[in-house]
């Protein structure tokens, strides 16, 4: 470094104190505000119900964060390229699969176990979007073996799940059940 430049202050306990403070602050104000956007009226009740509430929420999140993007960073996360393909069949899937259920109603459907990728996010990924359309949900997941127990209502794969398996998040069936 040039003599001429002054050294850069290495960053000191105040730093981190106040870092770890702010997203915990972000996540409460955020939530807290569109709690009140969507509260009917805005009463002492509404305000220390979604304050309470908030506070819970923010500890979550923060939680949640620390564990998925704290050491070992590289094996905890599903990069987002990754998850794109199976993104993008989504919205199409769960219009057809609630006008399905809409106009045959959802009778039966069969269980299914699949072999899951290694690691917490990869599992917490295939579980969240084998989930989100009304025709699957994951019933079960089974970490020690690696798999989901997932119940579906149409009596193959979702183009979600195909696209799942392309990127590497699930394997399967390994087995079917009534």
């Amino acid at each position: 470094m040039p003599d001429n430049q002054p050294a850069r202050p290495a960053p000191g306990p105040r730093t981190g104190l106040a870092r770890r403070a702010a997203e915990p602050l972000a996540w409460w104000t955020v939530l807290l505000a569109g709690y009140l956007a969507m509260a009917s009226g805005i009463t002492l009740t509404e305000i220390t119900v979604g304050a309470l509430t908030a506070a819970a929420c923010a500890a979550a999140a923060v939680a949640g964060h620390r564990v998925l993007f704290t050491a070992d960073r590289a094996r905890r996360t599903v990069p987002p390229v990754r998850l794109l393909p199976a993104l993008a069949p989504l919205p199409a899937q769960i219009t057809a699969d609630t006008a399905r259920i809409i106009v045959r109603g959802a009778p039966g459907g069969r269980w299914t176990d699949l072999a899951v990728a290694p690691g917490p996010a990869d599992r917490a990924a295939a579980t969240l979007l084998l989930s989100a359309s009304p025709g699957a949900y994951v019933g079960a997941v089974d970490p020690e073996h690696g798999r989901l127990r997932v119940h579906r209502l149409a009596r193959g794969p979702s183009p979600s799940e195909r696209r799942l398996r392309r990127a590497g998040l699930v394997t399967g069936p390994a087995r079917e059940a009534p």
